[in-house]
């Protein structure tokens, strides 16, 4: 029980800290460049990662995997926000 409490603690601190791409992509929306876009996804790869790796039970693989996992989802609302422009997709 106190393990699931902590998983669901690490869960809502990654998604109130970690999403540096969807914050780009309401900020910035057209305006955002290439760069940026790229310094908000390695930021929001360490940012997961570090609150990922205090989860007692995790493995190196299952902090990493958490990491893009939660990158990757960020990503993808991100850019459906607009923060992908810069790559005129």
């Amino acid at each position: 029980m106190l393990l699931n409490m902590q998983r669901a603690a690490a869960l809502a601190m990654t998604l109130a800290l970690g999403s540096c791409v969807t914050g780009v992509g309401i900020w910035k929306r057209d305006e955002t460049s290439l760069p940026l876009l790229v310094g908000a996804t390695a930021a929001d790869l360490v940012v997961t990662a570090a609150i990922a790796s205090q989860i007692q039970d995790f493995t190196v693989a299952a902090t990493i995997g958490t990491a893009v996992a939660v990158t990757a989802i960020d990503v993808v609302i991100g850019c459906l926000l607009g923060a992908c422009s810069s790559l005129r997709l």
